[in-house]
């Protein structure tokens, strides 16, 4: 459970399932949305229906007229395609110009994601300073973000008690990665009470998810039998799943165990 391997805040980029902009099915549904709104900007609802037909120059160009506008909306996904390439040559400032653009609008997406940038260019404070602006508009990424950087001290003295509180908050927002950490500080008892049930209870949740550390850590809970009952073949089912996804330490587990094992 030792933080200093593991890696650090988790962006929104390209493609991956965070992002309510990742991929173009969930563009188009929000564009449906918004087209229903007598304010939505025509020019976004214009690039929305270019993306969603896979023409993604047009769309470049629908979003930059409404980004120009100060469409905020727009701002932020003119922003992810200069970051991706996708409809236009792939462009770090601009990206990171239309991502500010839409961020000092309160787009809680934007301003996550210029988090991310300020903390890959190891300025902690300004990344610290986005993601509190994320995680106040309650977007479950950027709380677990702002946990981590409490807990790891980066941009802010280090703080276990706000760190298990920011956690809590995504964690509730059914967070697999801030389920897992809430559980490591309670495991532990940093921040928190020392709870190995409450252990249990949050690497359950996230080991349901697919996490693969919370998988790990609730078969070693039933190996030993420390907030659930001693449990070999539940110790060794979310033992084997973690190995599954590549977890190093559940594959020399199960290999350690390859004799008690039918």
């Amino acid at each position: 459970m030792d933080d200093k391997t593991k890696p650090g805040l988790q962006h929104t980029p390209t493609g991956n399932g965070l992002s309510l902009h990742s991929t173009r099915s969930s563009i188009v549904a929000r564009g449906r949305r918004d087209a229903g709104s007598a304010a939505a900007n025509p020019h976004y609802r214009q690039g929305v229906t270019a993306y969603g037909a896979g023409n993604f120059t047009d769309a470049v160009a629908s979003f930059r007229l409404a980004a120009e506008q100060g469409h905020a909306e727009s701002q932020y996904l003119l922003s992810t395609m200069y970051d991706e390439g996708q409809g236009v040559s792939q462009d770090t400032a601009q990206a990171a110009y239309w991502e500010r653009k839409a961020a000092e609008q309160g787009h809680a997406y934007a301003q996550a994601n210029l988090s991310y940038r300020y903390y890959t260019a190891n300025d902690f404070a300004e990344a610290f300073a986005w993601c509190q602006r994320a995680a106040h508009s309650k977007l479950a990424w950027a709380q677990y973000n702002l946990g981590l950087m409490h807990h790891k001290g980066e941009g802010v003295p280090p703080n276990n008690t706000e760190a298990a509180f920011w956690y809590r908050l995504a964690a509730n927002q059914n967070f697999p990665e801030a389920q897992q950490k809430l559980a490591d500080l309670y495991y532990i008892g940093q921040g928190v009470p020392h709870s190995y049930a409450k252990a249990a209870e949050w690497y359950r949740k996230a080991a349901a998810q697919g996490n693969a550390e919370a998988q790990f850590q609730l078969g070693h809970l039933y190996y030993f039998g420390q907030g659930v009952e001693h449990d070999y073949t539940q110790s060794r089912h979310w033992t084997r799943q973690a190995a599954l996804k590549g977890h190093e330490q559940a594959i020399r587990e199960l290999k350690k165990r390859e004799y008690r094992d039918p």
